[in-house]
């Protein structure tokens, strides 16, 4: 039992490490795709990621089965679907705003699990999933503070982003559950991620932007190591071993935490002046994504538990 604590709780500390880090990506993402083209800067982010992650865990690397790697390549396609839509919508939007909506797919994943795996959402999902819709509509309707209708289309393809990181939460959690090693999803996850958006950056940058956008100067270099070894690299390692030694419930809650890191990073560098639209939508879409995560029952359960101990102790 201690053991399983101890391992718990370092399991919390990947994820915080993860989301911590995150939340400075988006501002830095942000920054870097001004002049960086932006499927090029995510190729160069997994493929690196996935050879370091090759060379440093080699004898695992090589040992990786081909039903490991499927359900690896899996995971890196819904990641690639889950970048693609979150980096275009951060091109129309500002990172709070892409941060929070990102955060969406904890209310997502109890219906995904529902449509997939026929397990039932309890009637909280559904509370939460209106709760974090009409976040998402004050949201929406404070546009015009950061960019009208193409803030909207940002939003949007974030939403979508965020379904996508809600299949890729789902999975993880699956794989692992079937006994799959950690590092060995993780290799070929980047490793596709990388592949789909080198394909993307060569047929759509290539040909608009030319090699010239290719080369960095030595800002560029330092960003896209952040980007690289920081948020992708060790983030994507903290979340993957992380999620092995919490519950979902856990890790949805904690990775959450994500959007509240991205908006104050995206405050305290001047990106981001919230207004009381956007401030009521995040706290209405963070209490869903808290709700979501609460045993209610287990919860009411204790304190009826310890109110039944202090009575029959004769205790206030």
């Amino acid at each position: 039992m201690h053991k399983n604590k101890k391992l718990n709780f370092i399991g919390q500390i990947c994820l915080f490490s993860a989301i911590l880090v995150w939340g400075s990506s988006f501002v830095i993402l942000k920054e870097t795709m001004e002049t960086v083209p932006p499927f090029y800067l995510i190729a160069i982010r997994f493929l690196v990621s996935a050879l370091f992650l090759f060379l440093i865990f080699i004898k695992k690397a090589i040992k990786i089965s081909l039903k490991t790697f499927i359900k690896g390549a899996i995971l890196g396609l819904f990641l690639a679907g889950a970048y693609l839509f979150q980096t275009i919508g951060l091109i129309f939007t500002t990172p709070a705003r892409n941060a929070f909506l990102t955060s969406a797919y904890c209310v997502m994943c109890p219906f995904l699990v529902w449509l997939i795996f026929k397990s039932k959402p309890e009637l909280k999902n559904f509370i939460c999933a209106f709760l974090a819709i009409l976040g998402i509509g004050f949201t929406a309707f404070s546009s015009g503070e950061v960019g009208g209708g193409n803030t909207l289309l940002g939003d949007g393809l974030t939403l979508i982003a965020a379904l996508f990181f809600a299949f890729q939460i789902i999975f993880i959690e699956k794989y692992q559950k079937s006994g799959e090693d950690a590092i060995q999803l993780l290799i070929p996850q980047l490793l596709v991620v990388g592949v789909i958006f080198t394909l993307l950056s060569l047929c759509i940058e290539l040909p608009t932007k030319g090699i010239s956008a290719y080369s960095l100067d030595l800002n560029q270099l330092s960003s896209v190591a952040y980007l690289t070894f920081i948020c992708t690299l060790f983030a994507q390692a903290m979340q993957i071993i992380g999620q092995k030694y919490t519950t979902s419930a856990q890790s949805s809650i904690i990775l959450s935490g994500e959007a509240v890191c991205g908006a104050l990073f995206s405050v305290i560098v001047g990106y981001e002046k919230l207004g009381a639209l956007i401030i009521i939508g995040f706290v209405l879409m963070f209490i869903a994504m808290l709700l979501t995560e609460i045993d209610v029952k287990t919860l009411f359960r204790k304190k009826r538990s310890e109110k039944t101990f202090l009575d029959e102790n004769g205790e206030i």
